[in-house]
């Protein structure tokens, strides 16, 4: 299955989700470059019972992308109303910032997987890979909608820990940090010495 680039818009204004927009192309590159032309064997292959396969990488990636849409958009008009009214931006304090560092590959940080978001063990590839692109071309269409809003004047809670709460430009930030982690994962799969050969 080969997977088509999203029809490209007009370039955003703010460099910022420039910059995102490209680090989110990368991943979608990276990510069908990766599992495309796997077997079903091979995308779903473990290297041990602690581990996961390619395909639950990626699942797992989709399944937590698809939590962040409406929040985005409530941050994006919390970010417009608050500035209209001349409101200060929210203060990122250190500990949400170290997480959000925390995400990129190699894993520094290891924690454990909730299970909303915890992918099956048996998954078919092409309804993975399509998962894959649908949720994150949606997360495009958001950092797009972003474009000319103030990154840090709307926040969210963590889907996760609602302790934590992180400014849109993190949230953007800690996803495509994420996507790294697990991609970086998968690849170590995929070179792992026993990995199954293709059929």
């Amino acid at each position: 299955m080969v997977l088509m680039p999203r029809e490209q818009s007009a370039a955003p204004g703010d460099p910022r989700i420039r910059g995102y927009l490209e680090q989110l192309d990368a991943i979608l590159l990276d990510a069908r470059e990766l599992a495309a032309d796997l077997t079903s064997a091979q995308f779903n292959w473990r290297p041990d019972g602690r581990r996961w396969s390619v395909g639950q990488c990626l699942e797992h990636l989709t399944l937590t992308v698809r939590l962040y849409p409406r929040r985005i958009e409530e941050m994006i008009e919390e970010a417009r109303s608050r500035s209209a009214a001349g409101g200060k931006p929210y203060r990122e304090g250190w500990f949400s910032r170290w997480f959000v560092r925390s995400m990129e590959p190699p894993p520094s940080l290891r924690v454990r997987t909730f299970s909303k978001v915890e992918p099956p063990r048996e998954l078919d590839r092409d309804a993975v890979l399509a998962a894959f692109e649908a949720s994150h071309g949606r997360l495009a269409d958001l950092m797009r909608a972003a474009d000319g809003v103030s990154l840090t004047h709307g926040r969210m809670p963590s889907p996760f820990l609602s302790v934590l709460k992180f400014t849109m430009n993190q949230v953007f930030d800690m996803n495509l940090a994420h996507a790294r982690r697990h991609l970086w994962q998968a690849r170590q799969v995929v070179a792992h010495p026993s990995f199954p050969a293709g059929g």
